[in-house]
């Protein structure tokens, strides 16, 4: 039966997609189909899962790996939807989407791969191809935003310099074209600005022969250092670098142009002159400034600078910015004579000096009359009860229950042949055999059962011929149904004689005695009814051989340390060899009994030794009545706000919520050895009742009906054929949960993917033809749950390049030790058991499960069964169907933000569940076998020729061997009787404790820590996305001359004046460009305007008047800048120390200087 989804379920948005595989080729520029169709989105069910559908109802190219999902509206192409997120998570990035036609959801691919495309052909083409590939990169850059800040994070910026550097003056005029473009952005920028190489390859491009190179090189570092003043460190670092590298000073590229005055460019000596003011102009420290200036002084500064103020027609641009050069270093040398620093001067105070003496500073190297520059430094900012087995049972064939050849018939299995021997195959006869085979181990086995109680009777009591009668009855009964009838019917008065009592009280355990003379018989034999049954006893009883007596002494006098294989168990002491599920004696009180099935019905006692006589019946009526109601009235966490409704054990809450359907942890199930239990010691948790009943309210529409139900559980969705679907869930037994495997090999992981399920995991790789299956019928039938094997392979087939992933990863752990086998999982057991005991993110989790079960369920408890943990990821709020896990995990980490993720911290716990401790127990036993029979094999080979050397050594080893063997099983011993006591700590019964199996405990608190460790990183991931798409979203598109700083007197009083009328201001970029191209032609000096080139597009004026910002107009800044101050009190620029000279101690100084090189 098939549910339909409600329709608020649903949300139809139209979709498209954009052939954009190859960024660099000619693609469309809007999306395709035009007429776009429409998709009924799940909005519950991430995207991931519904976009191979959509995929194939348009017929995009993309691959499902590579698709992603883009925002289209208006217009413009928006933000890209996170895939792994449901649309109801993304509401409000799909706004008003369905508020026009013209507004979809577009497939794009991922921006990752087209960043990973432009690199891969950037740096594999050549020729012809390399020079479209660069000349196109300007314009994919124009047309897509959100392609800038990837690829600036993928490192294409390492890509452009590597061929930048390879490439002649063609090339590297695309590539300065494209690198503006990029700076144009904030994303850009800021990416520049953590990108050293590609400032010293700007820097290397001055010492070009290309005029435009040099001269679009210029441009781009004026914009950068002009961007912020923390970049003019980051240019002094990369021209250092460069120049070293090179063997000359720095500066020595810009120098060289300066200096070129027979071919000199003014234009480019504007701009050169203008980078040196601007990074000089953003140095903080006085100290920085003196070094960078000093350099320039000593590779002639001063002379070029009169060389250009004494030649005749040079550009007043030029003559400005040669004066504020001399004007700023006399400034910071204190000599300027009271004048004022020119208007385009950013800094109008000296930098900061940390000297206090005025008397005695650092000057420039101008200022010395000494031919040596100064010292030079670089200051540069840089985490039920257990079911029985099933039985066995005839073979489920449709033929083979009406065809045994055998029946039962009032207790006794009668012939019965076939109607029609004719057409019976030999796989029908040998299923005929296996019943009848069957049939008659049932008879044997229910006739030894009567004759294991007659026999037991006799050995307890007196051979009275009543007894005797009634006995003989009990045994010609042939059922174990009819002997315990006749059992209970015997009277239980309290008139009644001791002997008939003692049969009563017999009759309790009369199942498990019956099972007891069973196993006797089969390996005792029939012991005959006799006055002699105890001297048969006696003779029955094996004699020990002389290696058994050895080793029961080697037990008794054993002293060695409990040290294995390194691991120290030397804090089991003898209290842990008590055994906390033994039977008490008469004298010590009798262990209370399992809690009763209801209705009254007495149960029997717990089965007693044979020596010792079982205790008399008594009821449970009213048994820890008083105990259990205080334990439940004080167990309800202070924290709920809600109250008990009239002195009920009930929560008051305004809607109907979900069930946890757990088992309570009751007082009467806790033994008196224990004390108190974890329940007992948790901490207060606070939660949020408000937000519980909301999120997990039940809902009618999410009802259905029983019948709906029962179909349902019998239904799965089934797309793989039976024997891949078998190979896989044969499989899935060795792999931990499929919603841990995905972040397990995304992590490569170890600790959870083992070598052997790498291998498994290859094997199963999912085709992209099941995948699509399966997702198709998962959206036609969201109301049934998928297959195991189905889902598993939706689970990988969410992880990109899971082949290759699996191939990158393999190996791991093996163990050739026998004692390491047995030693290393009690070590883990142990000390797990000691974490949890401890852990204070377990205790966390408990204490706020059991917060929300109370009030979800109504009614306090004292705790629940940790078994329920495995079942806490599959309940689910109605609201986002968000599973209880995710929210345990938010409210974990808001109410206890020092809590960790539990699954790294249990470690051993992990371990542990890997190991079998029955093939433990068995191999411990083998592994004493082994030792024993060796001292035989040592006695038959000192009969013979051998060595005393040798001889000594194996006994010796032997010797150590059984040792170790002896220690191990003292481990054993202790460490399982540490463990159950353990789990009666946690609450549970000890009916269950002495069925539980450690590998099965261990893997049950593994996987939920597990799952918590997923769904926390999970939500944390959540929380990170939405951190930095706010963060992205504050510069996403934004160019860089939307800042103030680069915005004129006049654009900003042209602004306030549109303001002021009321008129509507047009995109702040086109404006800003409007007033620019009208202003160009009046701004520019003659020599400019004769070498300037054209520009093909706006961007190109963009970054052109921007460039003339940074070299015309004057600072923004309105007070004076104080830098921080030289290090040396009396420091001048280097003209002005080489002009004054060096006083008699300076000169000194330099001398004791020069003398040590």
């Amino acid at each position: 039966m098939i549910v339909k989804m409600e329709p608020d379920e649903l949300i139809t948005l139209r979709v498209q997609y954009l052939l954009d595989s190859d960024p660099l080729s000619a693609t469309t520029a809007f999306p395709i189909p035009v007429r776009a169709p429409t998709y009924a989105f799940a909005t519950t069910m991430p995207l991931s899962t519904q976009l191979a559908t959509i995929l194939r109802l348009l017929n995009a190219p993309q691959s499902i790996d590579d698709a992603a999902i883009q925002v289209y509206k208006d217009g413009d192409f928006g933000a890209y939807l996170d895939l792994e997120s449901s649309l109801a998570e993304q509401s409000e990035e799909i706004e008003g989407l369905q508020a026009s036609r013209k507004n979809s959801l577009v497939i794009r691919t991922q921006l990752s791969v087209r960043v990973h495309a432009i690199i891969e052909k950037l740096l594999s083409s050549e020729g012809s191809d390399l020079r479209r590939a660069l000349f196109s990169l300007k314009q994919v850059f124009q047309e897509d935003k959100d392609l800038v800040h990837a690829f600036v994070a993928l490192g294409g910026l390492n890509c452009l310099v590597r061929v930048g550097n390879c490439a002649d003056q063609n090339y590297q005029n695309y590539i300065l074209r494209a690198l503006g473009q990029v700076m144009l952005y904030v994303d850009g920028m800021n990416g520049v600005m953590k990108h050293q190489p590609t400032m010293e390859w700007l820097y290397s491009l001055i010492a070009s022969n290309y005029r435009s190179v040099v001269k679009t090189a210029l441009k781009l570092l004026l914009v950068f250092v002009e961007y912020a003043e923390t970049n003019c460190y980051v240019l002094v670092s990369a021209i250092h670098a460069v120049d070293a590298a090179q063997g000359t000073l720095p500066w020595a590229n810009i120098m060289r142009l300066l200096k070129d005055y027979d071919n000199a460019d003014a234009e480019l000596v504007i701009y050169a002159t203008s980078l040196i003011n601007k990074t000089l102009a953003g140095l903080t420290d006085q100290d920085s400034f003196y070094d960078e200036s000093d350099l320039l002084e000593q590779q002639g500064m001063e002379t070029v600078i009169q060389r250009y103020m004494s030649k005749p027609g040079t550009d007043l641009d030029l003559l400005d910015q040669l004066q504020l050069y001399e004007a700023v270093l006399k400034f910071e040398d204190g000599e300027s004579d009271g004048q004022r620093l020119p208007q385009n001067s950013m800094r109008k105070t000296q930098r900061y000096r940390p000297g206090a003496n005025t008397t005695e500073r650092r000057k420039s190297r101008r200022h010395s009359t000494d031919n040596s520059p100064a010292p030079l430094t670089k200051v540069l900012p840089t985490q039920v009860l257990r079911m029985t087995p099933t039985q066995a049972t005839v073979d489920e064939d449709d033929s083979s229950g009406s065809t045994n050849s055998t029946e039962f018939s009032n207790g006794i299995f009668q012939e019965k042949k076939p109607r029609d021997g004719a057409g019976v195959t030999p796989g029908l006869r040998r299923r005929r055999e296996r019943a009848e085979r069957h049939k008659s181990f049932l008879k044997e086995q229910e006739e030894a059962a009567a004759n294991g109680i007659f026999a037991a009777r006799e050995l307890r009591e007196s051979y009275d011929l009543e007894d005797k009668e009634m006995l003989m009855q009990l045994k010609r009964d042939h059922t174990v149904k009819d002997l315990t009838q006749k059992l209970c019917n015997l009277p239980t008065s309290p008139t009644q004689e001791p002997g008939s009592r003692a049969i009563v009280g017999d009759m309790s355990g009369l199942i498990s005695k019956a099972k007891e003379g069973l196993a006797k018989s089969k390996s005792k034999g029939e012991i005959s009814r006799s006055s002699s049954v105890d001297q048969e006893l006696k003779k029955a009883e094996p004699k020990k051989s002389e290696n058994e007596l050895h080793w029961e002494e080697l037990v008794r006098n054993m002293t060695r340390p409990l040290n294995l294989c390194d691991l120290d168990f030397t804090d089991l002491h003898s209290d842990d060899e008590k055994d906390v599920l033994a039977p008490r004696g008469l004298g010590a009180g009798i262990p209370p009994p399992p809690p009763p099935l209801g209705g009254g019905m007495v149960m029997p006692p717990p089965m007693m030794p044979p020596c010792l006589m079982p205790p008399p019946m008594f009821s449970y009526a009213g048994y820890g009545a008083s105990s259990l109601t205080n334990s439940v009235n004080s167990s309800l966490n202070g924290s709920i706000n809600g109250e008990l409704a009239n002195g009920n054990n009930t929560i008051k809450k305004n809607k109907k919520t979900v069930k946890l359907f757990w088992k309570e942890v009751r007082e009467d199930m806790i033994p008196q050895v224990i004390g108190k239990t974890i329940w007992d010691e948790l901490p207060s948790a606070n939660v949020d009742t408000q937000k519980l009943e909301h999120l997990f309210e039940s809902r009618a529409k999410d009802l259905m009906t029983k019948k709906q139900q029962e179909l349902n559980k019998s239904k799965e969705i089934i797309v793989l054929d039976h024997k891949r679907s078998n190979a896989i869930n044969i499989a899935m037994t060795k792999l931990p949960p499929p919603r841990a495997i995905k972040a397990a090999i995304l992590k490569m992981d170890a600790t959870v993917v083992t070598r052997e399920g790498i291998d498994k995991l290859l094997n199963m790789l999912p085709t992209d033809e099941e995948r699509g299956k399966i997702q198709e019928a998962q959206l036609s039938n969201p109301e049934l749950p998928l297959g195991s094997a189905e889902q598993f392979l939706l689970t990988l087939a969410s992880i990109t390049e899971l082949g290759a992933r699996l191939k990158l990863w393999a190996f791991r752990l093996d163990f050739d030790n026998c004692e390491k086998e047995i030693a290393e999982p009690l070590m883990d057991l142990k000390q797990g058991i000691e974490i949890l005991r401890h852990n204070r993110t377990f205790r966390s989790i408990l204490a706020t499960l059991l917060s929300v079960g109370i009030f979800l369920n109504g009614a306090p408890v004292k705790g629940f069964q940790i078994e329920y943990l495995a079942k806490v990821p599959e309940v689910k709020d109605t609201v986002h169907k968000h599973s209880l896990l995710h929210h345990l995990c938010h409210m974990v980490m808001e109410s206890n933000s020092d809590t960790t993720d539990l699954y790294s911290e249990i470690g051993p716990i992990t371990r542990a569940s890997k190991a079998d401790f029955a093939d433990l127990a068995h191999n411990l036993t083998q592994l004493e076998s082994e030792c024993k029979a060796s001292w035989d094999r040592l006695k038959l080979i000192a009969k013979h020729d051998c060595a005393p050397p040798l001889k000594q050594k194996l006994v010796d080893f032997l010797a150590d061997c059984a040792e170790r063997i002896i220690s191990l099983q003292t481990v054993h011993r202790r460490v399982m009787n540490r463990y159950r006591k353990f789990l009666l700590w946690l609450g549970m019964p000890q009916h269950s404790v002495a069925e539980s199996r450690p590998n099965e405990f261990c893997r049950t608190l593994s996987e939920f820590a597990l799952e918590y460790r997923t769904t926390r990183e999970r939500v944390q991931q959540q929380l990170e996305k939405k951190a930095n798409h706010r963060e992205r979203n504050k510069t996403r598109g934004k160019l860089i001359i939307d800042i103030v700083k680069f915005k004129t007197k006049e654009d900003v009083a042209d602004a306030e004046l549109k303001q002021l009328l009321g008129t509507p201001s047009p995109d702040q970029t086109d404006g800003t460009l409007t007033w620019r191209r009208r202003r160009a032609e009046q701004l520019r000096s003659p020599i400019a305007r004769q070498s300037e080139e054209q520009f093909t597009d706006g961007d190109d004026e963009i970054l052109e008047s921007l460039v003339k910002t940074a070299t015309k107009a004057s600072g923004t800044r309105t007070t004076p800048r104080e830098r921080k101050r030289t290090r040396h009190a009396d420091r001048k620029s280097l003209r002005r120390t080489l002009k004054n000279g060096l006083s008699e101690e300076e000169k000194q100084h330099v001398a004791a200087l020069i003398q040590t090189y």
